[in-house]
Order: C-alpha cells, then structure tokens, then sequence
C-alpha cells in the first residue's frame, strides 16, 4: 500500500503544472526564452512549465490589460493562419488582419475590438511562425487607456 501512494504522488508531481511568478516593474527589461519584453506599469507575471510553455501578464496595481504568451510546440506551424482570429475574438467588431516586421522578425496580427461587461476592449494575437521559437501573443487593454493604445500598438512591449 505504502508503495502505491507513493507512486501516486511521485506521479502526481510529475504532472502537474509548475507555476511561479514574479513582480516587473515598469520599462525594466524581462527576458522569457530568449525573447525580451517590456511593460508600461508594474506587473505580475506568471510562469507556467508543463509541455507548452506559458507566460501570463497582469498588472500589478490597476485593472487595464493583461498578456498570455505562449512557445507554440509545433515542428511544423499551422498552415491556416486565419484559424488564430477565430480562436480568440467572440462576437468582434471592426477586425482586421495585418502584418509587422520587428528587427527582421515578422508577425502575423489579428485585431478586433471587443465589447465584455460594459468594457470596451482592444485584442490583438500576435504570431512568429518565420522563426523558432514560434510565438502566440494575445493582448487585451481597455480602449478609454490612449498610454496602453500607444504603447501596444507602437510594438514597445516587444525589445526584440
């Protein structure tokens, strides 16, 4: 019996997620695989290591955006990128699909405005499929937040 349990909690440990997290400050550079970001206020930001590698973004003090990326694990990407707009955006207003080179990185960006309790909500995914590791981002931020539009849409969260 003793054996049993504790092969269950060997296994158990084995699969289960490992999460940590930690505090950003603002414009301090945070490296994540190989892959450096930049935040406009203090955030939390939270790891998860399991198969497919996960990093959560919320911020610290004020409600207002957040970020989910993640290591995408494919040897070979998806092929129809339009599948990525459909994942993510419920019910989008004005969407639009377009694509951003960064330092000789391109991006596939799909973007929709959202409305979800009485908020008024930006998204956009972002995709890097030309390069390993490939990229999902997806962003959210409250449109009344012109620092947020500015700072999103102008690429400063990426210091690549």
């Amino acid at each position: 019996m003793k054996i049993l349990i504790c092969f269950l909690l060997v296994m158990g440990s084995l699969s289960n997620t490992i999460l940590s997290q930690t505090l950003v400050e603002p414009n301090q550079n945070f490296e994540w695989e190989t892959i450096s970001f930049l935040f406009p206020e203090p955030v939390v930001v939270k790891f998860e290591s399991t198969v497919q590698k996960k990093l959560t973004v919320y911020p610290a003090k004020r409600d207002g955006f957040f970020m989910v990326i993640r290591i995408l694990p494919w040897s070979e990407p998806i092929t129809d990128k339009n599948l990525w707009g459909g994942s993510v955006f419920q019910k989008g207003i004005s969407p639009k699909q377009f694509q951003k080179t960064i330092t000789n990185q391109t991006f596939q960006i799909y973007q929709a405005d959202q409305v979800r309790n009485q908020n008024a909500l930006r998204n956009q995914v972002w995709i890097r499929m030309d390069e390993k590791p490939y990229l999902w981002i997806w962003l959210q931020w409250k449109t009344d937040r012109k620092d947020l539009t500015d700072f999103f849409e102008s690429n400063l969260f990426l210091s690549l």
